[in-house]
């Protein structure tokens, strides 16, 4: 957990798992291995086992599959499913301007 992490609503993190500085998770599973980095926001989601969540990437109420990677910036949110070993590109996927 790096300075300014916040895990809070219940989440749970596994083992060996990194959350950058500034990363929030709000009801959150992230499994063993998983890398979110710095300004990442996980709320109600589950990621897989070693996962990586790219920096300033919003995932909300969706499920990122093992080994999945979610590039810088991209936006998952209500239901979104990436699958197992898939790896979006940074900006890949987004909903809003805003970020």
């Amino acid at each position: 957990m790096a300075p300014g992490a916040l895990v809070i609503g219940g989440s749970v993190v596994g083992r060996g798992a990194e959350i950058g500085a500034g990363a929030r998770l709000d009801g959150a599973v992230v499994f063993d291995g998983v890398r979110v980095e710095a300004g990442a926001i996980v709320e109600r989601s589950i990621i897989g086992f070693g996962a990586h969540i790219g920096p300033r990437a919003r995932i909300r109420e969706a499920v990122i599959g093992d080994g999945a990677s979610v590039g810088a910036r991209c936006e998952l949110l209500h239901g979104a499913r990436v699958w197992p070993g898939v790896q979006l590109p940074d900006g890949g996927v987004r909903f809003s301007t805003d970020v």
